[in-house]
């Protein structure tokens, strides 16, 4: 008959605590990852898997998002021209007169 205490399957919780001293002590040993893991007959992957998953990256300074402040500025109507031929522009304040002026002249020309 066979000691239940033997084989008992060690839960989640004591393999974590397994890994996290195991990773405590390699902190303290001075080796390096493979001579710790030969020494402790352990796999250097499994040493690497356990190392991702219980050192976590340390929070982030805000948990949230950021929020940047925002102004709003009440748009300025934009001013229409209609043209003989149908066609309207529509001009925002401030938009370039020079490129405005060319736009004209080069409506106000006859099509092909």
């Amino acid at each position: 008959m066979s000691d239940p205490a033997v084989d008992a399957i060690p839960s989640r919780a004591d393999l974590r605590l397994a890994w996290q001293q195991r990773l405590d002590r390699f902190a303290f040993s001075g080796l390096s990852v493979a001579a710790f893991c030969r020494a402790e007959h352990l796999s250097v992957q499994s040493f690497y898997y356990w190392k991702r998953r219980l050192i976590a990256p340390p929070p982030s300074p805000t948990p949230g998002p950021r929020l940047l402040p925002v102004r709003l500025v009440p748009a300025a109507p934009a001013v229409e021209v209609a043209l003989a031929n149908g066609a309207v522009l529509r001009l925002t304040p401030g938009c370039d007169l020079a490129f405005v002026r060319s736009l004209l002249d080069a409506l106000a020309e006859p099509s092909c």
